[in-house]
């Protein structure tokens, strides 16, 4: 199937709106995101979009309380347990996947790139068992691989809609040393200033930006926690000067 010619784009004259959907959302809705609330939004502002892991009406299968599991399985006597989440976690994308693109292309290329994603966090994770440990920061980078499977997702599915969207990892935007133990309102204003940076670069594309922020100093799971993506949306609201965040 061809692509579409005609690609709606953030108009640069109007005002920002930030959007967050959670993992329920990207997991069940994303049809109407992309298809309907997205592009009648562009219409009248410039759109940056951050989510957080695909999931279900069952939290327990969500892709975040998944990998998590996975990385206390590295740790205990079930050997390859977390071999086996890894791949389901794929699996369900993969049908999601063809569920929800129509562009065997987008399909395709898409399919490739997350099977590389979990590739990685496979090695990443093997590696973990052989030292028989999972550090605060190797668990920050084993969960936040959810967001990155849902941004690229979603980025795929808006660009088989028509629209010119752009993925955005933020997991490499702390660039400065900070004390972990001095996380203050310079550390936050930092992040704000940064993530507005790496938005600002996608140009007229659509954003969609990873929750996940790389490994946080004191660890994101342990000085944030699990809400982190609503943080990332805050302060990419606050950085880009929106006019809501929703």
């Amino acid at each position: 199937m061809p692509l579409p010619t005609a690609r709606a784009t953030c108009p640069p004259d109007k005002p920002i709106l930030v959007l967050k959907f959670g993992g329920t959302s990207v997991g069940k809705f994303v049809q109407n995101i992309c298809g309907q609330i997205i592009p009648n939004l562009l219409k009248t502002h410039r759109v940056v979009v951050v989510c957080s892991a695909r999931s279900t009406d069952v939290k327990a299968k969500g892709t975040t309380t998944r990998l998590v599991k996975a990385a206390d399985a590295v740790l205990g006597e079930d050997t390859g347990c977390h071999q086996q989440i890894v791949q389901d976690i794929l699996d369900d994308h993969l049908e999601a996947i063809q569920e929800n693109i129509a562009s065997a292309e987008i399909r395709e290329s898409l399919s490739t790139s997350l099977t590389d994603v979990c590739r990685r966090l496979r090695v990443f994770l093997e590696a973990a068992e052989v030292i028989n440990e999972v550090s605060p920061k190797s668990k920050d980078i084993i969960v936040g691989t959810g967001e990155k499977l849902a941004c690229e997702y979603v980025a795929a599915i808006l660009q088989d809609k028509g629209v010119d969207a752009k993925y955005v990892n933020l997991e490499k935007a702390i660039d400065r040393h900070f004390d972990p133990s001095h996380l203050d309102q310079t550390f936050y204003d930092y992040l704000s200033a940064r993530f507005a940076a790496i938005v600002a670069a996608s140009g007229d594309s659509v954003p969609v930006v990873t929750g996940y922020f790389g490994p946080c100093p004191g660890s994101i799971l342990y000085s944030i926690g699990r809400g982190y993506t609503d943080l990332t949306a805050a302060l990419i609201a606050v950085g880009v000067g929106a006019q809501e965040l929703q």
